[in-house]
């Protein structure tokens, strides 16, 4: 299967009624954050979509806080949000995954609490996946730091071949991820079982499921969200909590090595040790720092010199 974009032309738009498109928050710790997402959400283009907030602070201030957010959104805006709480934290797997339960939508889509959407980006993504007949799809995918800066573009044009033996090799070298640029059909991902219940690395496993399910996949190369890298907090997603899912993630790629050539194989490793120096590079660890750099080196210069090339 070649995907190509390919925008609904206004005649095409009449033949057929919009979908709904279920747009999965979940929530922990962010108030600033929260509303600028939610605000980048009521701005969207297209107007068949339903907001489901789950809050999963597991804390009456935070409920509280959360809850005149949703109030104020609600109050200025002919929104449709959803708003659930989580009597218990739950993690971001199963909080989204309660989000998927309770969604109405034909298709689903995530938004991470502190990043945002571009206004077209339900519109672009759903004509997308309806012209292409598409189970699930990703697009690019823009990481900014604190300051509003862009750091990092990453752009899959590496997807030539849409076998599933091609996405997995592709996934498991690059990472066809984050949650914010993936969209499914619902249907689909109650085929597949929606995210395990892990908290790094969770939208790993789901491509990973999806792509193994075989259902039909595309590519759309363009970016509509701005995802956002906190170089100056710690949390699951950095420090130790990242080596922790960075050592599991690397443990179970090692099931898939004996489907990869030698040379996919030393990428793998790579960027494995590349990932780990970052973070212990963040904890200020120094000489684990380096221990992991000159491994990464080890395994493939050539692409551990391009890795940081193409950061941008």
């Amino acid at each position: 299967m070649n995907n190509t974009t390919t925008n609904l032309t206004e005649e095409g738009m009449s033949t057929y009624k919009s979908p709904k498109v279920s747009i999965i928050v979940a929530t922990y710790r962010r108030k600033e954050a929260l509303e600028k997402a939610l605000q980048s959400l009521i701005v969207q283009t297209y107007s068949n979509y339903e907001i489901i907030l789950v809050d999963d602070n597991a804390d009456a201030e935070w409920n509280t806080e959360v809850e005149k957010i949703v109030n104020n959104m609600k109050d200025s805006d002919n929104v449709e949000i959803i708003y659930v709480q989580n009597m218990n934290n739950k993690g971001s797997a199963e909080t989204r995954n309660i989000g998927i339960k309770l969604a109405t939508g034909e298709y689903v889509t995530f938004l991470d609490d502190d990043d945002i959407y571009l206004p077209d980006k339900v519109k672009k993504q759903v004509e997308f996946m309806i012209n292409e007949g598409l189970d699930f799809s990703i697009t690019d995918l823009w990481l900014y730091d604190e300051k509003d800066k862009l750091i990092e573009k990453r752009i899959r044009g590496y997807i030539k071949d849409f076998s599933s033996e091609s996405l997995i090799r592709y996934h498991l070298m690059f990472h066809m991820t984050g949650t914010d640029v993936m969209m499914f059909k619902k249907k689909y991902l109650i085929d597949i079982g929606l995210f395990s219940p892990i908290n790094v690395g969770d939208e790993f496993y789901l491509m990973q499921k999806a792509i193994e399910g075989k259902g039909v996949f595309g590519y759309l190369p363009r970016c509509d969200v701005k995802a956002y890298v906190h170089s100056e907090t710690d949390g699951l997603s950095s420090g130790d909590g990242k080596i922790k899912g960075e050592n599991e993630l690397y443990e179970y790629k090692k099931k898939y090595f004996d489907k990869l050539p030698q040379k996919d194989q030393r990428y793998v490793k790579m960027r494995h040790y590349a990932v780990i120096a970052y973070a212990e590079f963040r904890k200020k660890r120094y000489f684990s720092m380096i221990k992991n750099l000159c491994l990464s080196l080890m395994f493939s210069p050539i692409h551990f010199i391009n890795l940081f090339i193409n950061r941008k």
